[in-house]
């Protein structure tokens, strides 16, 4: 598939009542210290959707509000248009030439952000076709990823911020078999240090086999990897990711070698299935440049029964609401 700008907007649903379409996208401007992570997801045939939201000030406050797969929210015809889709406060429109704008109004945070910039085409994760299966499982109808710039607005608690962040979005839909989700190890890592670099990769181990997916993009010049390597240092709690380095391998062979280190991060539950990720916003370096990578990984192999909660770690962000940032100074 090749990008135009209908991916941005409201697809037509399929007949399937687990047919979705979400946007999220990943943040963080190093000047303030303020980054994050939204997600707006609709299942319209089945009337709900779900919103994901974690914002932080690393040295202030921050809010988390994470439905997962716990909580569902009502939606209607409303909530649906041509250029964007809602789930009660939490809003993407598409602008055209591959800029959003993107809103949230909840009592402990706020926002108005436009994604201004893209530093590549959006594309799909792969250009070959070896995540298949995994994708007719997950995005079938499509997926977007790109890098760029996001700009704007945010308030955290009583404090308000403007931000000019590098970022990452994504936008997918089609039927989504939530089946698929039974984790045994998944990594992810995405980010961007501006048109130099940007990258969004994953490696997912489930109980139907192992995908590796993604890509990179130098200079407007991208490529398909061939493989992920994610190795963390993982704090005494078990959950806390205290830094790491990327091994990212080229279809051509090369190894890119990205070291970074996190700022805050966030857990995600999923109950039905005894998993949970733990989602860090990072900085990353390449090339004598910093930027910012989101890095995902899920560190219970063993599928144990226990699902984390605020007291399991210092660090990580679990209750949801206003909390203080933490601080990953050693």
């Amino acid at each position: 598939m090749t990008y135009d700008e209908t991916w941005d907007r409201p697809h037509q649903p399929g007949e399937e009542l687990g047919w979705q379409e979400s946007d999220c996208y990943w943040f963080y401007d190093a000047n303030t210290g303020v980054g994050g992570y939204q997600r707006i997801g609709q299942k319209p045939n089945a009337g709900t959707g779900q919103v994901t939201l974690f914002v932080f000030d690393k040295n202030g406050e921050r809010y988390t509000v994470n439905d997962a797969f716990e909580r569902d929210r009502p939606i209607g015809a409303k909530d649906r248009w041509e250029d964007g889709h809602q789930v009660e406060s939490h809003r993407a429109d598409a602008l055209g030439d591959g800029r959003m704008r993107f809103r949230w109004d909840e009592p402990g945070s706020s926002a108005d952000i436009e994604f201004y910039e893209s530093f590549h085409t959006p594309r799909g994760w792969s250009k070959s076709s070896h995540e298949a299966k995994f994708m007719e499982a997950m995005n079938p109808g499509g997926h977007l990823e790109v890098s760029g710039r996001i700009k704007g607005q945010i308030r955290i608690g009583d404090r308000d911020y403007t931000i000019d962040a590098l970022a990452h979005r994504d936008r997918s839909w089609g039927f989504r078999d939530f089946a698929h989700f039974d984790y045994r190890r998944f990594r992810m890592f995405s980010g961007t240090v501006g048109p130099e670099l940007s990258f969004a990769t994953f490696v997912c181990d489930t109980a139907n086999g192992r995908t590796v997916s993604g890509f990179v993009v130098r200079d407007g010049v991208d490529e398909d990897i061939a493989d992920l390597r994610v190795l963390v240092t993982i704090d005494a709690d078990g959950l806390t990711s205290m830094g790491g380095t990327a091994v990212i391998t080229l279809q051509s062979g090369e190894k890119l070698t990205l070291p970074y280190r996190p700022v805050q991060a966030y857990l995600t539950r999923f109950p039905a299935n005894n998993g949970f990720l733990v989602d860090t916003i990072s900085e990353v370096d390449y090339a004598g440049k910093t930027g910012f990578c989101d890095s995902i990984h899920n560190n219970n192999p063993a599928r144990g029964t226990h699902m984390p909660d605020q007291s399991d770690t210092d660090i990580v962000a679990v209750d949801l609401g206003l909390s203080p940032s933490a601080s990953y100074a050693i």
